[in-house]
């Protein structure tokens, strides 16, 4: 079974990363080493990634699309406060669409950003975020599809396509 902390290295390694180095994608996912080995393994499995670390695309994307809501759905964890805005309030796609009213942050990262707290896909998400803004765009993006309104949906998948 895939874990939130897979999706995390599912993540890392989106983009120009395929075949990173354990060490390294550890260090990108604020993972061990032991920890993002054991999620390589699970994403390999569940045929998501090949054993050289390469994404197999097509299957990528259609988990993203279709699977990671009911899987990972995005969750309000009922309170207010500061965070790293996330989903259509991060800097990826706030030109995109406009932020009324509370925004979604993720809780627990730190942030300066008031809103409405959402529990990340893995705890060291935010972390990973705040160190690499590659990451935080794919993290971001990856939170549209988790719980997003249809046209953010639709913008998400657009943009992790031309990602991978």
């Amino acid at each position: 079974m895939i874990k939130g902390q897979d999706m995390l290295v599912l993540v890392a390694l989106m983009g120009d990363n395929a075949g990173l180095a354990y060490a390294e994608l550890g260090r990108r996912s604020r993972l061990s080493v032991s920890e993002t080995h054991a999620a390589v393994k699970r994403l390999v499995e569940s045929g998501l990634v090949k054993s050289d670390r390469h994404l197999i695309k097509s299957n990528v994307m259609e988990f993203l699309s279709h699977g990671l809501k009911y899987a990972f759905p995005l969750k309000a964890s009922g309170m207010l406060g500061k965070g790293m805005p996330t989903s259509y309030a991060a800097p990826i796609a706030e030109s995109e669409f406009a932020s009324t009213g509370m925004v979604p942050v993720w809780s627990g990262s730190g942030g300066d950003v008031y809103g409405q707290m959402f529990e990340p896909i893995y705890a060291t998400a935010p972390e990973a975020a705040g160190q690499d803004a590659g990451m935080y765009d794919r993290l971001a993006l990856v939170d549209m599809l988790r719980g997003g309104r249809l046209r953010e949906r639709i913008f998400a998948e657009r943009k992790i396509r031309e990602l991978l």
